[in-house]
């Protein structure tokens, strides 16, 4: 989930792998930009492979090429594709960053396409537990590797106590920042961003702060 901002540079490399011959982007981009125009228009459920290559101006194959599901096309046109930029802000300070990280995450939850795709997918897990989608899974540990920069260098500036960007605390802090932002907005509904941003920052930094700093208080 690349939720800093939605990411949608359509790498090969991190997409499902490729079959058959090379691919025009301009290809991959209709088809990405008429399921974005479905997911807002019809909502998730009423999207179809059908509907999708109809769209697009493309035949149904041309779309079976390229991803082996409705599913996965959905999340990619939502979320893009691994590798296309940061999605952690890096100001050089660890609160500032962590601030925006947590806004970010909000106005991406906010999206009308993300949205639509979001609570699709989820069903649509529940329905095919063996539904994996191999950009998901990158870019969830793109988001994981670059919040453990993050921890890294907030322990360099002295405001995050050291040894906290192993996977352990990575995943506590990938589960806490994204579950959390995505549970306010899709399911509680709430929309008073400053306030979520305050109180999940708060709750962050008084769980990463140096033993030092918590005997003082």
């Amino acid at each position: 989930m690349p939720v800093s901002a939605p990411n949608r540079d359509f790498s090969a490399s991190a997409r499902e792998p490729a079959r058959g011959r090379p691919r025009d982007p301009r290809t991959d981009e209709a088809i990405m930009a008429a399921t974005r125009r479905l997911l807002t228009r019809v909502g998730y459920e009423e999207v179809s492979m059908e509907s999708i290559a109809r769209e697009a101006k493309v035949s149904r194959p041309t779309i079976y090429r390229r991803w082996p599901s409705k599913a996965h096309v959905v999340f990619e046109a939502a979320f893009g594709a691994a590798g296309g930029g940061q999605t952690v802000p890096r100001s050089g300070d660890f609160e500032t960053d962590l601030r925006e990280f947590i806004r970010g995450a909000l106005a991406f939850w906010r999206e009308p396409v993300v949205e639509a795709a979001t609570m699709g997918i989820l069903a649509e897990r529940r329905r095919d537990t063996e539904l994996h989608i191999r950009t998901q899974q990158l870019l969830d540990d793109m988001i994981r590797a670059e919040l453990a920069a993050l921890v890294r260098a907030g322990a360099e500036q002295g405001v995050v106590r050291a040894g906290l960007d192993t996977v352990v605390h990575t995943d506590a802090l990938f589960n806490v920042l994204v579950g959390t932002t995505f549970y306010a907005v899709l399911v509680d509904g709430r929309s008073d961003t400053d306030s979520l941003v305050d109180q999940l920052c708060a709750l962050v930094m008084q769980g990463v702060q140096p033993r030092d700093r918590e005997q003082q208080q």
